[in-house]
């Protein structure tokens, strides 16, 4: 794989008390437990604190429960965590296509930031070469260019 390191930018037009959520697949959580530990370490250390966490079952239900808290509260960032790795079945390509759609879809929808933490890999080897705070890096990247705009 080749390494790609995400930059942090300039991040100083981000009020500190932003409001950010998790929504976690618990499906391979070995890997998104760790996903979210990489992401949550990133932004305690620049100080960003209002963490919610959202737990679903698997990638697939991530973009209903994008759906039901952009209902019910209002979110400055939000990031999705799941991993789905290619099995025998075309199992595999039912979830990362209707995943990756839904995050599309709620991404249109919404002003709110979302960020694509969906690994979709051929095996597990793959995962964990791919779990960095990149994608921490990315949303509050994506959040100051948002707020500029």
């Amino acid at each position: 794989m080749a390494e790609y390191t995400q930059e942090l930018g300039n991040i100083s037009n981000i009020p500190k008390n932003i409001d950010v959520a998790f929504i976690t697949a618990d499906f391979n959580n070995q890997y998104t437990d760790k996903m979210e530990e990489v992401a949550e370490e990133l932004l305690h250390e620049n100080h960003f604190r209002n963490i919610k966490k959202f737990r679903v079952p698997g990638a697939f239900e991530i973009p209903a429960m994008i759906e039901r808290i952009m209902e019910k509260w209002t979110y400055d960032l939000i990031y999705c965590f799941g991993v789905v790795v290619r099995g025998s079945t075309t199992h595999y390509d039912y979830v990362c296509n209707e995943t990756a759609r839904g995050i599309m879809d709620a991404s249109r929808k919404y002003p709110t930031p979302i960020i694509f933490g969906l690994l979709t890999c051929e095996n597990f080897a793959q995962v964990e070469e791919r779990i960095n705070s990149n994608l921490a890096i990315s949303g509050l990247n994506l959040l100051s260019t948002t707020l500029d705009i």
